[in-house]
């Protein structure tokens, strides 16, 4: 379901997505890259395009064969690895860039396992590594908040019932997918960061320089970015 949502509406915005990738961590090829949490791999298989060394990590075995048959397709190579995010993981050599893309991180029950998550990526970075994050403004989404939103999805409609924790800042979401006449349900959990608690954990994961920015251009953070992309750098 994940894939017939997202997908269609994904495809065009991903060259420009990773153009934002360089031009914000100011990289170039051939470095060595993590994608964590990489899905379909749709950001994987452009920077393998673009001549990086790319390994994806996602917790889905369906998501990781979807993203291998996608890469045979465009004829790059990229080292797929089914995993846990939050437990050490080894790429030969380690890398020099890890990325976290799409609001990937905050659906764990516990505050200490996003902590976790950066402990393993600041493991796998080389010294002088960079971390980059990107995930919805929890800010934004506090300021916000609306507890029932219809979403149009491609051919798709989502319902989606929201509920929020303030004191705990996290959002749980009860979703009603309707297509073609039918209707599948879902539920998840996500802990609503702001810029300056992803600043605190990063530093307590052991990076020492944290930048924040209000979306792919580069602006400023505020209370009104619908998202958060942190640099976090490694001494």
């Amino acid at each position: 379901m994940y894939l017939d949502l997202y997908d269609p509406v994904l495809q065009d915005r991903t060259p420009g997505e990773v153009d934002a990738i360089e031009r914000l961590l100011e990289i170039r090829p051939p470095l060595r890259i993590l994608d964590l949490a990489c899905g379909q791999g749709r950001h994987s298989i452009d920077l393998a395009r673009r001549g990086y060394q790319v390994t994806g990590l996602d917790h889905s075995r369906y998501l990781l064969d979807v993203a291998a048959q996608r890469a045979a397709a465009a004829g790059v190579t990229v080292r797929w690895v089914e995993g846990d995010m939050r437990q050490p993981y080894a790429v030969p050599g380690g890398v020099d860039v890890v990325v976290n893309l799409f609001t990937s991180f905050g659906y764990f029950a516990d505050d200490a396992d996003d902590l976790m998550v950066l402990r393993a990526v600041a493991g796998v970075l080389r010294p002088g590594g960079r971390f980059l994050l990107e995930v919805l403004n929890g800010e934004w989404i506090m300021h916000t908040f609306a507890e029932r939103e219809w979403i149009p999805f491609g051919e798709a409609t989502v319902l989606e019932q929201r509920r929020l924790d303030r004191d705990r800042r996290r959002m749980e979401v009860d979703r009603t997918i309707v297509r073609d006449g039918h209707e599948e349900k879902t539920s998840h959990m996500l802990r609503l960061y702001s810029g300056r608690e992803l600043v605190v954990l990063a530093k307590r994961a052991g990076f020492d320089v944290v930048q924040l920015y209000g979306g792919w251009d580069g602006e400023l953070l505020t209370e009104d970015s619908l998202r958060v992309v942190a640099v976090a750098h490694l001494p």
